[in-house]
């Protein structure tokens, strides 16, 4: 999975990503103080999320910490790093190794993969022609995981567990006609377009083939949903 992320190059439309790059950013940690770390600034977004690589020889090389952005200051990003916590092996012993000088770290990591929240079928469909280089995670995943979880009103703790069962980072949420694009793991705005066309149906939570997600009790003390998409997508991602 790595190697594939590695050398993925995406391409998009500049003129509706225009405050948000979302290109794989590869980068050798040469000022390393405590858990952060300084690095160039090549048009990340503060939010955005990655791994560091430590390499135990020329063969050998493993993920040691998460990273995000959390300024961005004279050209320089600062990166705060956290325990990697994508694969959990109880079985094998915890690794103590911290980011250090020499290490390398890649930002905007599993970002060609994106799972699209929107209203409507036709949304999704628009969410394809725009972004083609993505590629989609449907929204049945989603809506399957929350089918037979019996949880019809998604938190962010859902969105995370789910992105990290099936590898990927990258959020789009349509609401109204505004596109967000989120990081899964620090649910940050990286960046946003305008312009999209108007929903034509509203489906709850959101649009995907997987039809009457319900609580644990089947609706028997009344249905429980997310009540108005617009307003409750937006308190999620802190939207005014």
């Amino acid at each position: 999975m790595i190697k594939k992320v590695l050398f993925t190059t995406i391409f998009f439309a500049l003129s509706l990503l225009a405050d948000f790059n979302p290109s794989l950013y590869i980068a050798t940690l040469s000022e390393v103080s405590n858990d952060t770390a300084k690095v160039d600034d090549k048009n990340i977004s503060i939010g955005a999320s990655g791994i560091v690589l430590h390499s135990f020889d020329d063969k050998h090389k493993t993920i040691i910490a998460n990273a995000r952005v959390v300024s961005k200051e004279n050209g320089k990003l600062t990166v705060v790093f956290s325990k990697f916590d994508r694969l959990v092996q109880k079985a094998l012993p915890d690794y103590k190794i911290k980011p250090s000088k020499g290490d390398i770290l890649i930002l905007n990591y599993l970002y060609n993969r994106v799972l699209p929240i929107v209203p409507d079928q036709e949304s999704l469909k628009e969410f394809k022609e725009n972004f083609p280089a993505f590629e989609i995670v449907h929204p049945d995943l989603f809506g399957s995981k929350l089918f037979f979880e019996n949880e019809p009103i998604p938190a962010k703790s859902d969105f995370r567990s789910n992105c990290i069962k099936n590898d990927y980072s990258l959020l789009f949420f349509k609401i109204e006609k505004r596109g967000y694009f989120v990081d899964c793991n620090t649910f940050d705005i990286l960046g946003s377009v305008s312009s999209l066309k108007d929903a034509n149906t509203t489906q709850k939570p959101f649009y995907t083939r997987v039809l009457n997600i319900k609580n644990s009790l089947g609706g028997i003390l009344g249905e429980k949903d997310i009540g108005d998409y617009v307003r409750y997508y937006k308190k999620l991602l802190g939207i005014k």
